[in-house]
């Protein structure tokens, strides 16, 4: 029997030594002596037995033999503070241990990483702080061996003993640390395993909390090794990172698309377009598969509005995608230069009316040319030949709308280039716009055979709504072609009795046919008299407010006049200040007293 403290006691037995606790429980697996030991000696952590021709060293940590030699003749033997004594008839030997972390390097070198870890912990673990620091670095070159071989989750518990830095961890993945294709510790592994690698760098730096811009590079490409999709978003927090080496590790990595997003979130927006240039440029098959498209340059441009970013690129968009650039060309709010844009559009004419209409009609342009523009691509795409009927119904609805309510294009060189179409609405509207109103309304009347249009053209004008209507009376009623003759006599009763009509009815009556019985223009008559009723009642009305309000202001005038004025030398103007030489002086309603040549002044 024998005490091995910790409450730990040896005990031996028919070729197996058993170790139990204080009561008596077994707590670790026996030792399986080869020679069947007289005496047994304990050095923390091993148990020496000596037999009749050998010297045998077990250790408890896992009860295995660790240490054989051939010795005779041993009469007795005892142990003291570690050291171990053997009693010969003739001698005394003194057995030493080789010292703790001298072991723990052999083991170290041999490749036994588990028994040399546990041997630390039992031997190193509460020693001085010399020790300590020992220890740790034991555990270190434990770790970086276990990382070597790839067993993580062991390197990972030592790395966070030992608290390692990041940076020293990812020293030994070279790919990673510097920006080379020389990979040391993992040369030569299956993508798979290197992934593991990846994930494990990338928990112990998440559990290290450390963020540096070495360590945010570092973790930058991992997270594009491991899951590219995320590094969209980590992009988006916009750390500190190293930019060359950031861009050296996209480039030899194909990571191109990314290369752009890192590019943009940096600020350096004409790089990320030129970058993506690239991939659109490329053969699809060659291309970054993460790469969405045409519309990626499209949004970034959108959503940084860099003029000349927009600009210097707004050729190449308009010939690989013309439908996306109108799109940004449209959305944009940065001043692009309009004519180049134009000119760049050339023979693509929906695209140049879509961009003219976003001009003029969206953002209110004021310059004529633009205008001016507009209704001759209209008229161009209206005439030509190409064009379909749906197409050019929706187009000439436009046309319409936009010579009748723009007043900033050359009318004479639109009206030129109608004349002898069959626009002749269009032709009407341009009349109007030059105030001759008869022509145009002889054109719809006569011409187009559209009395309704001619009406609304009436309602809808700007201003001299009544001038106009009784100018198309006299065209119903004046008409020169006989087989329109009467149809427009009709058309002019029911233009008089209806009552969205306006008209001056003195000079209605000065023109009407003499001969027409009153009651085939009876509402209009009743309509008239209503009117003129009632601009003589609210002309009363008027008249007698107005004789009330000017007595009111007599009787005013009177009260002030008869008030009487104190003109002391302690009175003093209220504009300048300073005080009256005689009594002239001139009194506001509020009491305030001027003298006469201020007042003036004021008023």
């Amino acid at each position: 029997m024998k005490t091995l403290g910790e409450g730990e006691i040896y005990m031996n037995g028919d070729g197996l030594g058993m170790i139990v606790n204080e009561s008596g429980d077994v707590c670790r697996a026996p030792i399986a002596w080869v020679n069947q030991p007289k005496f047994v000696c304990y050095s923390k952590p091993y148990i020496i037995g000596i037999s009749q021709t050998s010297i045998q060293v077990y250790s408890l940590l896992d009860q295995q033999l660790k240490q054989k030699s051939g010795f005779n003749d041993a009469s007795s033997a005892a142990d003291f503070n570690g050291n171990v004594f053997i009693v010969t008839e003739e001698q005394i030997y003194m057995l030493l241990p080789v010292p703790a972390e001298e072991q723990v390097e052999r083991l170290l070198d041999s490749g036994n990483l588990d028994q040399a870890m546990a041997l630390a912990e039992e031997t190193l673990g509460n020693m001085t702080r010399s020790k300590s620091s020992r220890l740790k670095a034991l555990r270190q070159r434990a770790a970086n061996m276990y990382w070597t071989r790839g067993e993580l989750e062991e390197a990972f518990s030592l790395f966070t003993q030992t608290q390692t830095p990041p940076a020293d961890i990812y020293s030994l993945y070279d790919t990673l640390f510097r920006d080379t294709t020389c990979e040391i510790s993992v040369a030569g592994l299956p993508e798979e395993k290197r992934q593991e690698y990846h994930v494990f760098l990338l928990q112990y730096l998440s559990k290290s909390g450390i963020r540096t811009e070495e360590l945010n590079t570092i973790e930058f490409k991992l997270v594009a090794l491991t899951d590219p999709d995320k590094i969209t978003d980590f992009v988006k927090e916009k750390r500190s990172m190293d930019m060359k080496s950031v861009v050296s590790f996209l480039k030899n990595h194909g990571f191109l698309y990314l290369l752009g997003e890192y590019y943009a979130s940096c600020g350096f927006v004409q790089e990320a377009v030129e970058q993506w240039r690239e991939l659109e440029e490329m053969k699809a098959e060659s291309r970054d598969p993460r790469y969405p498209g045409l519309g990626c340059i499209v949004s970034l441009l959108l959503d940084t509005n860099i003029q000349a970013v927009i600009m210097s690129n707004v050729e190449w968009l308009i010939s690989r995608d013309p439908d996306k650039t109108l799109n940004l060309l449209i959305s944009t709010t940065a001043e692009l230069n309009n004519d180049h844009i134009l000119s760049l559009l050339g023979e693509r004419p929906l695209h140049i009316i879509a961009f003219l209409e976003e001009l003029v009609i969206n953002r209110g342009t004021e310059a004529n040319r633009y205008h001016t523009q507009l209704a001759q691509q209209y008229l161009s795409l209206l005439l030509s030949p190409q064009t379909s009927r749906t197409r050019a119904l929706h187009i000439r609805k436009k046309l319409q709308a936009h010579l009748l309510t723009s007043d900033k294009y050359a009318v004479s060189l639109i009206l030129n280039k109608i004349q002898g179409t069959v626009l002749k609405k269009e032709l009407a509207i341009l009349y109007g716009k030059l105030q001759e109103h008869e022509k145009a309304l002889k054109v719809l009347v006569y011409d187009v055979h559209d009395v309704r249009s001619a009406e609304e053209y009436c309602r809808e004008w700007p201003s001299g709504r009544k001038e106009l209507h009784l100018l198309l009376l006299k065209i119903y009623l004046n008409c020169t072609q006989p087989d329109l003759r009467d149809t427009l006599l009709e058309r002019a009763v029911e233009f008089l009795n209806d009552r969205s009509s306006v008209f001056n009815y003195s000079e209605v009556y000065k023109i009407i046919p003499q001969d027409w019985p009153i009651a085939l223009i009876e509402p209009f008559v009743y309509r008239s008299l209503g009117c003129q009723a009632h601009h003589y009642r609210t002309s009363r009305i008027i008249k007698g407010l107005s004789e009330l309000e000017w007595a009111r202001m007599r009787a005013d005038r009177v009260s002030f006049t008869k008030r009487l004025v104190k003109i002391t030398s302690g009175t003093y103007c209220a504009f300048c200040f300073h005080p009256f030489s005689d009594s002239n002086c001139s009194v506001a309603t509020s009491g305030e007293v001027y003298h006469t040549q201020c007042i003036s002044q004021i008023t």
